[in-house]
């Protein structure tokens, strides 16, 4: 893989290397917003209970990932974003952490991979990557406090939904504050 500056050239599998953008987003827009989505994870579920079913670090480390197309910068930031929201929780401290790193390296990867400035590859992706987060920590819950929580694939369902109709509304907002990196 040949880095260049904004851009990443990638081995197609038949031996065609197609070049796929690289963007960062402004760094007072980046910090903001990943203040903001922390800020409205933890206080709107108390003032609006449909907004437990919000994900908006997850949505944030997607799009971030995505953009940077960067797997380490996708664990680094999923893991950030996880375990601050782990420790403004009241759940076991490193869960939310392990699974947001995880989604922030598919991320990456599937942005390398598919083309995301694709708005339904965008959103499809989005979508599968919701779903692997919530399994993920349905998965953790049931080893670590050995009683599996109650698998209702209608909330799954909900939550995927739910988010993807969230990212509709932010990743349009978030693209305004991209530049080639």
């Amino acid at each position: 893989m040949a880095i260049s500056p904004g851009r990443i050239s990638h081995a197609v599998p038949d031996n065609r290397r197609r070049t796929v953008a690289v963007y960062r987003a402004h760094p007072v827009a980046f910090w903001v917003s990943l203040f903001l989505g922390l800020l409205l994870q933890l206080s709107l579920p108390v003032k609006l209970p449909l907004a437990r079913l919000f994900d908006f670090p997850v949505l944030l480390t997607i799009y971030f990932a995505s953009v940077r197309r960067s797997k380490i910068f996708g664990i680094a930031l999923g893991t950030a974003l996880g375990l601050v929201q782990d420790a403004l929780s009241h759940g076991l401290l490193g869960m939310f952490g392990f699974a947001d790193a995880i989604v922030g390296y598919l991320s990456a990867h599937a942005s390398v991979r598919f083309e995301v400035e694709n708005l339904g590859t965008r959103y499809v992706i989005a979508g599968v990557l919701v779903l692997v987060h919530s399994l993920l920590l349905i998965g953790l819950r049931s080893i670590l406090f050995q009683a599996p929580p109650p698998l209702v694939p209608l909330n799954l369902a909900t939550i995927v939904l739910v988010n993807v109709a969230l990212a509709l509304i932010m990743y349009p907002l978030l693209d305004r504050f991209k530049s080639p990196a």
